[in-house]
């Protein structure tokens, strides 16, 4: 019996919130729950907050992406559409659904992105790749329209 509480605690992770830094970009703020750089072998979790004046740009995904909206309002932008959902609210995004979106009016937002992969990855409208959001200190102009 002991040997196998030993097999199956050698397969848990513990992290603790010393493991889980806060990552600022100009736009965005995110803390990496569960992914590859803390060593998930197939799952990956963003905790994240936009503050009114922030946003995510359009972009698209290799895997579905399920955001979670925890806290606030956010406009959610599609291909050709658009859609203002409030917390609390999940949207499943489509392998390849091109999606973006950003605070509704003065909004704090706070939410989970997951993805079912260690490392996803990013492209814009276009197709080319971007950068994660941890590493995105260049996209600093807001796309969407504002709203006062």
């Amino acid at each position: 019996m002991f040997l196998l509480l030993v097999v199956i605690c050698s397969m848990v992770k513990i992290l603790e919130s010393e493991e889980l830094p806060f990552i600022d970009v100009p736009r965005i703020s995110t803390r990496v729950l569960s992914g590859g750089v803390n060593e998930a072998a197939k799952t990956t979790i963003w905790e994240q907050w936009i503050e009114p004046e922030g946003f995510i740009p359009l972009h698209y995904h290799d895997t579905e992406e399920v955001l979670v909206i925890i806290e606030g309002t956010v406009v959610l932008e599609l291909a050709d559409s658009k859609a203002v959902v409030s917390a609390p609210a999940s949207i499943l995004l489509a392998k390849e659904e091109l999606h973006g979106l950003y605070p509704a009016g003065d909004s704090r937002v706070h939410l989970f992105g997951i993805f079912p992969t260690a490392t996803p990855r990013i492209w814009d409208r276009q197709g080319n790749a971007r950068p994660l959001p941890t590493d995105d200190l260049m996209t600093v102009d807001n796309p969407y329209p504002s709203e006062s």
